[in-house]
């Protein structure tokens, strides 16, 4: 499920990383369930008949994730609310049904594990480092690299957090997509402290 929906790398970035990154959470559900046979797991005559209703209702709750999330932010006008403002409330309701502990849990481990992935990625020191360097290694590091992170970080955490029925589609899409930013979050920093200020916020 995961890989198909993010079956290669992220999009580029542009500019504004938090909506850049609501808008693909929901055209990466939508796309998920206008290709045909998706699947999501192994299916075979055991479990046929109930992979099938779990398919329609996550059908019907992604398209209801992706209006709740659109309305929100268009009712945010002039101050566009942060991803996890949007995203986290949507992922409680539909993967967790109300289990903050479950949550809590979940959302540390994405990131405990992600941060773990990318912690040997670091400025290197010394007179002879350009910033130019830097920023080049940067983004071939994050062309070649993050999305298969994400994806493997993504499986574990779901590994051991069960999602309720329907809710895996959503928790697969906000995984891959909060991870991107945890992402981005490091590499603003890395850049800031070589005295390279970002385009994209």
């Amino acid at each position: 499920m995961l890989s198909d929906l993010l079956p290669n790398d992220f999009p580029a970035w542009k500019r504004e990383t938090e909506a850049e990154s609501v808008t693909w959470l929901v055209k990466s559900m939508r796309h998920f369930f206008v290709a045909a046979k998706r699947r999501g797991c192994i299916v075979n005559a055991d479990n046929q008949l109930l992979h099938q209703h779990e398919m329609d209702d996550a059908k019907q709750l992604s398209r209801w994730s992706c209006n709740v999330i659109k309305t929100a932010a268009n009712s945010a006008g002039a101050h566009p609310r942060r991803f996890v403002e949007l995203c986290v409330p949507v992922l409680y309701d539909i993967a967790f049904r109300g289990d903050q502990v479950m949550l809590e849990s979940f959302l540390c481990c994405l990131t405990r594990d992600f941060d773990q992935a990318l912690s040997h990625v670091e400025v290197p020191s010394g007179l002879w480092v350009r910033k130019s360097d830097v920023v080049r290694g940067l983004q071939v590091y994050e062309k070649g690299h993050i999305a298969r992170n994400a994806r493997c970080t993504a499986i574990r955490a779901l590994s051991h957090h069960p999602i309720l029925f329907g809710g895996m589609v959503y928790a697969c899409a906000f995984a891959l997509a909060y991870l991107r930013l945890r992402w981005m979050e490091k590499r603003t920093r890395l850049l800031v402290s070589i005295g390279v200020i970002p385009t994209f916020r």
